[in-house]
């Protein structure tokens, strides 16, 4: 699934790259960095009592980690058919440090005072189809992501020697927007806000961003932001959370 999107993603820019000097396309790419810093619970397995939520900061201890984004836009001037989008965020982070409870996590105890080391990964691939209903002053999207999270939360205790992890990974779609405004009387700057949002069975999952950019010449520029991610989950993968990713990001842009 991870090959087979990124691949995707690839010939979508090899495509735009060779298009655009004719005009038939036009889009986008960026490359950055998103410093996120996790917060909120998981709780594994989901049928286990409320003391056994732990807790990203106090009891996992997870530090704050800057990983990479990767996004492309690609718009056609074909009727009737949508136009692409596809991204990659890897949200991982991790932590060690002694427990103040005994808690249960997956088959394993671990107990008060014991010394832990926790990872948690929450990537996320997006494939999104939209449609551009506005492009005269601004740029409004609309569409449907499909978006594949490959995720885990493993948990070792490092004074006994025993561990286990949770698995998270699904596939979920989810309604796209995307707003972008230019500003007056300053060429090549602007603002933006993006994001991707469903709620079923007890689950919801969002994430926003805003942003400014400015282009330099060529298509070419920087943007800054600061992005939003909510995972609440019910019973995912035996797996209930409510997590909370979020943190400035920043990196390259070419617009075409």
């Amino acid at each position: 699934m991870k090959k087979s999107m990124l691949s995707f993603a690839a010939a979508a820019i090899v495509v735009t790259a060779a298009q655009a000097g004719d005009g038939i396309v036009s889009g986008e790419i960026a490359v950055g960095g998103w410093n996120h810093d996790p917060s909120g619970w998981i709780k594994y397995p989901n049928n286990e009592s409320d003391v056994n939520k732990l807790d990203a900061d106090s009891d996992l201890n997870l530090d704050t980690e800057t990983d990479i984004y990767l996004r492309a836009k690609l718009e056609h001037p074909v009727p009737l058919l949508p136009n692409i989008r596809v991204a990659y965020n890897r949200t991982e982070s991790k932590g060690d440090g002694h427990i103040t409870k005994t808690f249960t996590f997956g088959d394993q105890t671990f107990l008060a005072n014991d010394y832990i080391h926790s990872e948690a990964k929450l990537d996320n691939y997006d494939g999104t189809l939209y449609y551009q209903l506005w492009d005269t002053g601004l740029d409004l999207d609309l569409g449907l992501t499909v978006r594949y999270i490959d995720g885990y939360v493993t948990v070792q205790d490092k004074t006994r020697n025993v561990g286990d992890t949770s698995d998270i990974n699904f596939v979920v779609p989810m309604a796209y927007g995307n707003v972008r405004v230019p500003i007056p009387f300053l060429e090549g700057l602007s603002v933006g806000a993006e994001g991707n949002w469903i709620t079923y069975d007890g689950s919801t999952l969002y994430d926003v961003q805003a942003d400014a950019r400015y282009i330099f010449s060529m298509g070419l520029g920087l943007e800054v932001g600061y992005r939003y991610q909510k995972i609440k989950l019910d019973d995912v993968d035996n797996t209930d959370a409510d997590i909370d990713i979020q943190g400035v990001f920043g990196g390259v842009v070419w617009d075409f």
